[in-house]
């Protein structure tokens, strides 16, 4: 079995990722709850709901309580981006701890072969993740 490499989405951004794809594909039935988005995909549900407390704390998803309540998204699928999703599970998207923007001063900053080249790479990967919104996952495009 090949494992992935060491840049890749975490089973808790995947995790989110589905969590909203879900929503914005049933959106007509309004309210989901994530224990019925677990059970139908077994997936541990303590761990789904976890995710689903960051999304909702960072504005993506939304819920309601009572016989009829679940959760839903926040706002339009077209206007969730992966780059959201990412930062709002994961923090600020950094393929190097001296790449991101909140990054602290590195001590090899001043002779540094490849911070140049890092911060370009990061960049590129940040812009391409804000391109992806939830709705071009859900048609693949």
């Amino acid at each position: 079995m090949q494992k992935s490499g060491s840049l890749h989405i975490t089973k808790k951004t995947e995790y989110g990722l589905f969590i909203l794809a879900t929503l914005a594909k049933k959106r007509k039935e309004n309210h989901i709850s994530i224990r019925t988005i677990a059970k139908e995909n077994q997936i541990p549900l303590p761990f789904l709901q976890k995710i689903a407390n960051s999304l909702q704390k960072n504005g993506l998803i939304k819920s309601e309580r009572g016989k009829y309540g679940g959760h839903m998204l926040a706002k339009t699928a077209n206007k969730i981006t992966v780059r959201e999703v990412v930062e709002a599970l994961e923090g600020e998207v950094a393929i190097t701890p001296c790449s991101g923007k909140n990054s602290k001063e590195c001590k090899r900053a001043k002779f540094c072969e490849i911070k140049k080249s890092m911060h370009k790479i990061n960049e590129v990967i940040r812009d391409h993740f804000l391109s992806k919104t939830i709705d071009k996952i859900i048609s693949k495009q």
